[in-house]
């Protein structure tokens, strides 16, 4: 069965460009498995995202990932790939580097503008690094907040005195604290979030001094949960949280929500989100820097501030290092912002006017990103039909229009040519648009009202044959998945095949059942050329013929 829906879908992505992203992941076997995921928009201009492979990688140096990536595009017959997106590992830069080295002698476009935008640094990795470099300056308050949630969940009898100091608190609440995991950042969030809701309630725990719950913190603690031994010496356990250590909480959890929502909205893999991702690192380094101010100013500097203040300056620090310079960014993270038609370039300028002190920076900025689109037009742009006239305040006509009146003009004899010529010559005198690219007549028409349930695919779907260039751009930049999370995903599904009870499935096994599974599961993929149909063409000459009147 996987052989053949593989054949099937081999031959459904043949000849078309595609996005991918890859992880590495050890299972209980101590095996070293790759994940490759493509996404992709398909002619309905419906996102896709398909696991490609599963498989076996000796190590996880960058020669070694970058020959594996070669190796399964090639059996896909897959050569045309426009990113991929990985996480900030250095070895996976090197990976990216030999793979387009490779892919320079492929030929047939395989690499855009040389592969020079191919790598993606997953942005919900660079959240995380951000985060967590903060968290160490309230690691002290989270751990006395983490040994609370233990005690409640270290047995039945524990939750059910918890439950009745709820009660007796008149906290109403349906769920309960939960533990986190301490490498997850949003899981420390979530769990910092649940407990600040129980707060009165740990309050009354603590009352009865030689009661279970505080006698539990003076008891000697060797680790510190999740099996991992961080000291070989015997110490007190932190806590119980103090004020100090709830009021840091308070304000950690109110702080780090934007960047919670903003973690959330780049995980989605079955949405487009690329195309907002440069407003969302944005809104993150100003949340950052108007915090800190806020500190700042502050006359009498209590100890929750100093923490905050330091907490937000390291934060600072990692952000200039990742994002900090708009130049060291992936360039396409703008182009898709342009590609939103709520904002198109008009909003690129109006960001990048509050970035650079001077103004003149900011339009060079947003010239070259409008380079770079015409380049990607240039690499994408086939023979089309000329495109739909629209109408505006004032005249206007494009390149393809203009050459074919041009050819047909140079035969209409003397008169002809003078009236041609009479009639350039009134639109610049009163100066009149002339839009010689398509890319100029999609900037220039009307922006869209910006709503929060805007779908950017189907306004690109109803749109695309006024643009028919910037379509075939729009439906794979679209596609770029901004995060791992779709290949991490696959992890889940590796460790429920692959278990202490099912170790002895070959490699090639457990890549048929993830795959076949994800397949199997998987939307199907609607025809990657799209065809307007019989009523969609009648709609769009009604149009055209309304306009000419």
């Amino acid at each position: 069965m996987y052989d053949a829906m593989k054949q099937k879908l081999k031959e459904e992505l043949a000849h078309n460009r595609v996005c991918l992203t890859t992880d590495t992941w050890t299972s209980v076997q101590n095996i070293n498995y790759m994940v490759i995921t493509a996404h992709f928009i398909d002619g309905d201009w419906n996102l896709h995202k398909t696991v490609l492979n599963f498989c076996v990688i000796s190590n996880h140096k960058g020669n070694s990932i970058g020959k594996l990536l070669e190796s399964c595009l090639l059996d896909w017959d897959m050569k045309k790939i426009l990113t991929i997106t990985t996480n900030n590992a250095s070895s996976n830069t090197k990976a990216i580097d030999y793979l387009k080295s490779k892919m320079g002698h492929w030929g047939n476009g395989s690499l855009v503008l040389e592969g020079k935008y191919m790598h993606i640094r997953c942005c919900a990795h660079i959240v995380n690094l951000i985060v967590r470099d903060g968290l160490k300056k309230v690691e002290k308050s989270i751990l006395c907040i983490r040994n609370a949630v233990k005690y409640v969940r270290f047995s039945p009898k524990r939750l059910e005195d918890f439950k009745s100091c709820v009660k007796n608190e008149q906290i109403e609440c349906k769920g309960l604290v939960v533990l986190d995991v301490r490498t997850r950042w949003n899981s420390t969030y979530m769990m910092l979030k649940a407990a600040l809701k129980f707060e009165k309630a740990f309050w009354r725990m603590g009352e009865d001094d030689e009661g279970p719950y505080i006698s539990w913190f003076s008891e000697d603690e060797s680790d510190h949960g999740d099996g991992v031994i961080m000291s070989h010496y015997s110490r007190k356990r932190e806590g119980p949280p103090t004020n100090e250590d709830w009021n840091n909480a308070h304000t950690f959890v109110n702080f780090l929500k934007v960047f919670y929502d903003t973690t959330l909205k780049m995980s989605v893999t079955l949405h487009p989100a690329f195309h907002t991702t440069f407003h969302d690192l944005i809104a993150m380094k100003e949340e950052i820097e108007d915090l800190l101010m806020e500190e700042e100013e502050k006359l009498s500097e209590t100890q929750t501030s100093k923490v905050l203040k330091d907490m937000t300056f390291n934060m600072k620090m990692k952000f200039k290092k990742y994002c900090g310079d708009l130049d060291k960014l992936n360039q396409i993270l703008m182009v898709a912002l342009v590609l939103d038609p709520r904002y198109k370039l008009g909003n690129l300028e109006f960001i990048l006017m509050s970035r650079f002190e001077n103004p003149e920076d900011a339009v060079k900025k947003k010239n070259e990103i409008k380079d770079i689109l015409k380049k990607l037009y240039e690499e994408y742009a086939m023979p089309l039909p000329p495109p739909l006239s629209t109408q505006s305040s004032s005249y206007c006509f494009s390149d393809t229009t203009a050459m074919h009146t041009s050819s047909s003009l140079s035969q209409g004899g003397k008169k002809r040519r003078q009236m041609t010529e009479n009639w350039r010559k009134y639109t610049i005198a009163n100066d009149v648009m002339v839009l010689e690219h398509e890319i100029d007549r999609y900037i220039t028409d009307p922006i869209e009202d910006v709503v929060d349930e805007f779908d950017v695919l189907k306004w690109w779907k109803l749109n695309g044959v006024k643009y028919p260039g910037l379509a075939l751009i729009a439906k794979n930049v679209l596609a770029i998945p901004v995060s791992t999370v779709a290949s991490e995903s696959c992890f889940s599904t590796g460790g429920q095949v692959v278990n202490s009870f099912c170790a002895s499935l070959t490699p090639k096994i457990v890549e048929a059942l993830i795959c076949s599974q994800n397949w199997l599961k998987s939307d199907d993929i609607s025809s990657l050329q799209y065809e307007p149909t019989i009523q969609e063409m009648e709609f769009y000459e009604s149009i055209k013929l309304g306009m000419s009147l």
